[in-house]
């Protein structure tokens, strides 16, 4: 059994982009994906050399999205497992100020992680693990030996019930200028702080069964904490961006930097085979947790006043990253993402969007296992704008993503991983 993938795949808890990063930020991308040469208030965080070609004034977007996944795992020999997470409120803030040439822009977001993952039954790899351990233990134990033999128990987990939940947060705030050098052209430079956040909960319980027995000492063996342990990191984001506007055409190119961030654990709670076996969570230990550089770019194109397309591309230089456990060494190549988006003003104050996303990941069967898994995917989404005034907007989107299947072959044990994901995403803009 290996869970040397534990840390990613809580970090993908709640993304629409990379391996490690969030990207849906606004209401306006839940609702049109194709963001990257926005010049509305999105382009904060989407495309912040498009922040020079606003209006003056003081621009404020408080948005707020509610995400809930499942992951699934099915096994030809130990059944079928599946994990919850449930975001209820996950908040971005944009802020702009503009003046002539010159804008200041600042947000807060939750850049990577965003919920709590919960899997009541347990994990394959985790039965493995346990279901072992027990094994050993009735070899060199003849009481319990006998006790197995007596009641005819051939499969261990039916003495135990497993338990586990995992959840990684890592806030971000970000500032930066932009500065229109020409009537066409844009630059931006900014700089990101993330504060990282990890814990990780495991226990175990005697089962109905074991219970059944009576056995004291068994039952003691079976019932205790596995594993109490948070990690907290730091890093920065350094941000450039250039932009175009002229006339109903616009483009952005931003980069991000790879964010270096290393994890100090500090563990309550470590039981000891699973110290053995995990030692990267033993207490004090540090690990790297870096958010890979990102080349996003981005056109749209009004065709008629009321019809508007945007196109994107988005690049993550996950092999250039440090992941925990080296696992960027076992990713067969980078990301990329390609998305499209279409909006349409039905009447001046009502805008309808619907856009699409095609997520490939450098995949390898090494790089996942039951406790970091993601595959390719497709997301679409849609929603609608409604301008109450010229200085105040509501926005309400939908996204669903749709995961491809992934087969693979875990030490004799056949699996396939699946996934859900669905956003709601609501948000207010303001101009002051």
């Amino acid at each position: 059994m290996r869970i040397k993938n534990f840390l990613p795949f809580f970090a993908s808890a709640a993304f629409a982009g990379g391996l490690m990063h969030n990207t849906n930020q606004s209401a306006d991308f839940v609702r049109n994906f194709a963001q990257d040469a926005s010049t509305t208030n999105s382009a904060v965080y989407y495309n912040p050399a498009g922040t020079a070609f606003a209006d003056d004034g003081l621009y404020i977007s408080t948005h707020m999205q509610t995400v809930w996944q499942t992951r699934e795992i099915e096994t030809d020999k130990f059944g079928d497992y599946e994990g919850k997470s449930f975001v209820p409120v996950m908040p971005s803030l944009l802020v702009n100020w503009h003046h002539k040439n010159f804008a200041l822009s600042s947000g807060f977001f939750i850049i990577g992680g965003g919920g709590e993952a919960k899997f009541h039954d347990g994990l394959p790899l985790i039965d493995q693990f346990l279901s072992g351990t027990i094994q050993k233990q009735a070899a060199a134990n003849p009481r319990l030996s006998q006790i197995m033999s007596a009641y005819k128990i051939t499969d261990p987990t039916k003495l135990y019930e497993a338990e586990f939940t995992g959840k990684q947060y890592v806030y971000a705030w970000q500032i930066g200028a932009s500065y229109r050098i020409h009537e066409m052209f844009s630059a931006f430079l900014g700089l990101r702080v993330n504060y990282a956040y990890n814990s990780y909960e495991g226990s175990m319980k005697a089962s109905d069964l074991t219970l059944k027995l009576n056995n004291e000492n068994l039952n003691k063996m079976l019932t205790k904490d596995l594993l109490s342990c948070e990690q907290t990191g730091w890093g920065f984001t350094p941000i450039a961006s250039i932009g175009f506007h002229y006339k109903k055409f616009s483009a952005g190119i931003k980069y991000e930097h790879n964010t270096s961030i290393e994890m100090e654990n500090e563990t309550d709670q470590i039981d000891d085979a699973v110290a053995k076996f995990l030692p990267q969570f033993v207490d004090g230990e540090k690990s790297d947790n870096d958010l890979p550089a990102i080349l996003s770019i981005g056109v749209s194109y009004a065709w008629l006043d009321w019809l508007r397309t945007g196109l994107g591309y988005h690049h993550y230089f996950d092999k250039f990253a440090d992941y925990p456990q080296g696992k960027d060494s076992d990713l067969d190549g980078d990301e990329h993402e390609i998305v499209f988006g279409v909006e349409m003003d039905v009447i001046p104050q009502l805008t309808i969007s619907a856009s699409v996303q095609r997520t490939m990941y450098g995949l390898a069967d090494e790089y996942l296992s039951d406790l970091s898994f993601v595959t390719n995917s497709w997301s679409v989404g849609g929603g609608l704008a409604f301008r109450f005034t010229d200085y105040l907007q509501a926005q309400i989107g939908y996204m669903e993503t749709i995961y491809e299947d992934y087969n693979k072959n875990d030490n004799g044990v056949k699996k396939t991983y699946d996934r859900t994901s669905h956003n709601i995403a609501f948000g207010l803009d303001f101009k002051i």
